[in-house]
């Protein structure tokens, strides 16, 4: 998984208004050939009928359940019309939060997913927003 990939489709995630089809595929395509790992066709099947059904929030819960290592949705809430997402997962000193926000609740999902890939020491916590102006902004809190 490459750093500049995901930290690409982070900044696109932060630019839009709401999630697509295409950035939940872009985001599987980080995670591999198949953008699940190799070790269950039902969980890719699964994934490709959560996408057929446009269930993308769904879809990206999958994803995150499945990455290494898996990451799980900690916290979820809704402020002054932003989402905030919350995701944990397990590091060898214990684990990592990573809290994304955004006006999309997928997109704030999947931007928490993202977020926790770039990462590199556990206290550090990546704040994606949209502004309802349409600009974005990208704030890092340690």
């Amino acid at each position: 998984m490459h750093q500049e990939n995901i930290a690409a489709l982070a900044d696109r995630v932060a630019d839009i208004r709401i999630l697509r089809e295409h950035h939940v595929w872009a985001a599987a395509d980080l995670f591999g050939p198949d953008g699940l790992d190799d070790r269950s066709r039902q969980t890719r099947r699964k994934f490709r009928a959560l996408m057929e059904a446009d269930a993308l929030l769904d879809a990206v819960l999958l994803l995150a359940t499945n990455a290494e290592p898996p990451r799980s949705v900690e916290n979820i809430s809704s402020r002054a019309g932003h989402w905030q997402c919350c995701m944990r997962h397990a590091t060898a000193g214990g684990s990592h939060t990573c809290t994304a926000e955004h006006a999309d609740l997928a997109a704030a999902v999947l931007a928490s997913l993202l977020a926790s890939f770039q990462q590199p020491a556990p206290a550090r916590r990546r704040t994606l927003s949209h502004q309802h102006d349409g600009s974005s902004s990208h704030e890092h809190r340690h």
